[in-house]
């Protein structure tokens, strides 16, 4: 479902879910303040386990009352941030369990600078009291949400409350995308009438309309079939009819709509990248100081490599500066510990001429590359090369994670004007390329794959796991050549 883009709703959510939606915030903000409540005398209960102090009839409201109101209001707005109540608490069981692991590490996030800033020995027995709330509110809330979905799956499956529908677009459009639709939802549906394409007039619409009580019109075939069955949406439209408009799923980007308020206008954004929300804003305040203390501790390493490329090559530089596709395929100079002789661009030409390329499509890959020295080999291996690289991400050029970047003249022959997506986040020091196939990938078409699959799919815990699954390969420089 996500493929799709809804008018007259909110992110998906429909009319009749409008109250549910705001409601949810609330159910979970009560939660959260009965759990402040009873986390002082569950921690009490499990103090004897865990050597925890104990401080007998401790009432978080009365010792700590404004430490507990923010602990209370946090959870909702954090979980608002992951997404927990975009979909109206119809998301799937996995998706909810991520949402609420997600919220879990912002949680300890907050929860950890809090510790770090008071030590104290009255802090302890807070911090307990903090921890075991955490633990109580992530099966608390779950357990809100799956009462709630076996509630609406009770409620939504009768008859009578099933939404009249109306499917619209071609023949085969209709029979082929209706069919992908998840079971769950399509029984939640009642069809009542097929608009087809060229044959249904708009008296037949409309009789449709009257007759059944429509609520829902569910437009197959993308934008194109938006634009020649104009007419039977505006009529939906003035009626109040729910529009659901399913974008083709043979599209190679994936899109979500968000509707805006611009002045007085409303602006329809199709967006294929991960939305700009407080995540990213995140991953870019997090990677900024990971890059910082990783220049700090890896100064040991930068001082090895500058020493081992002068006595390689004592003509050339230390460092190596070329540029790059960044965002949007905008250039930069990207930073590298020089890992070839200084003449290396000057022979790439008649390198691939010699040897020709181990890779398909437009990038060069050369195991045994004669322009490397040797000492670059073993910078390679082991990604000492790439910690310059941390200046790029300081300067904002690139992320911690994110599609390597690659050469400028590379991006410039990429033989598919989809293939360009890749860019349309920032490039990174490591993505899923780089950790799970590096220079043992020759297949161009596989390394794009990887990439669009990080960016449709991104939030903040791949980032986190995609950092430590690239710890071990660059430790043991699996990959690279």
């Amino acid at each position: 479902m996500r493929n799709l883009i809804t008018r007259g709703t909110i992110w998906g959510v429909t009319r009749r879910d409008s109250i549910l939606y705001h409601l949810l915030p609330i159910a979970d903000l009560l939660i959260a303040a009965g759990l402040v409540y009873l986390a002082p005398a569950c921690t009490e209960i499990a103090a004897p386990y865990f050597g925890w102090q104990q401080v007998p009839d401790f009432n978080a409201y009365q010792a700590t009352p404004i430490l507990a109101g923010c602990a209370i209001a946090a959870v909702p707005v954090l979980l608002r941030i992951v997404g927990f109540y975009h979909s109206g608490n119809r998301q799937r069981i996995s998706t909810a369990l991520n949402q609420l692991l997600t919220f879990l590490v912002y949680y300890l996030g907050v929860f950890g600078l809090y510790v770090i800033s008071r030590s104290d020995e009255s802090s302890s027995y807070i911090n307990h009291v903090i921890l075991t709330g955490l633990v109580l509110i992530i099966p608390s809330v779950f357990l809100r949400y799956y009462l709630l979905c076996l509630v609406q799956q009770h409620t939504v499956f009768g008859r009578r409350n099933l939404r009249q529908v109306l499917l619209a677009g071609t023949e085969q459009n209709i029979n082929t995308e209706w069919e992908k639709l998840p079971a769950a939802m399509k029984k939640t549906l009642s069809v009542v009438g097929r608009v087809v394409e060229g044959k249904t007039t708009q008296e037949q619409v409309q009789e449709l309309i009257e007759n059944n009580h429509v609520q829902q019109l569910m437009l197959f075939g993308g934008l194109d079939t938006y634009r020649d069955m104009s007419e039977t949406i505006l009529r939906c439209e003035l009626q109040g009819i729910d529009i659901y408009i399913h974008l083709n799923s043979n599209h190679p980007v994936v899109q979500r709509a968000t509707v805006r308020e611009i002045g007085e206008q409303r602006v329809l954004i199709l967006t294929s990248t991960p939305d700009y929300s407080w995540g990213r804003m995140l991953k870019s305040i997090i990677g900024r100081v990971l890059a910082l203390l990783g220049i700090i501790a890896t100064s040991p390493l930068w001082i090895v490599a500058a020493v081992g490329i002068k006595i390689s090559d004592p003509k050339g530089k230390v460092f190596y500066r070329q540029q790059r596709s960044g965002l949007y395929g905008k250039p930069f100079g990207m930073w590298k510990f020089r890992s070839m002789y200084s003449d290396a661009d000057k022979r790439l030409d008649e390198i691939k001429a010699k040897y020709g390329n181990e890779m398909d499509g437009p990038i060069f890959k050369l195991t045994n590359d004669p322009r490397i020295f040797p000492f670059g080999h073993f910078i390679r291996k082991y990604s000492i090369d790439e910690l310059p690289q941390l200046i790029n991400v300081l300067t904002g050029d690139m992320s911690i994670v994110g599609p390597r970047p690659l050469p400028t003249y590379e991006t410039a022959e990429f033989p598919e004007i989809s293939q360009r997506r890749r860019m349309s986040v920032k490039p990174g020091l490591t993505c899923y390329w780089q950790i799970e196939d590096r220079s043992d990938c020759k297949d161009f078409d596989r390394l794009i794959a990887k990439d669009l699959k990080y960016i449709d799919n991104w939030n903040l815990w791949t980032d986190f796991v995609l950092i430590l699954r690239t710890i071990p390969v660059a430790i043991f420089g699996k990959g690279a050549k």
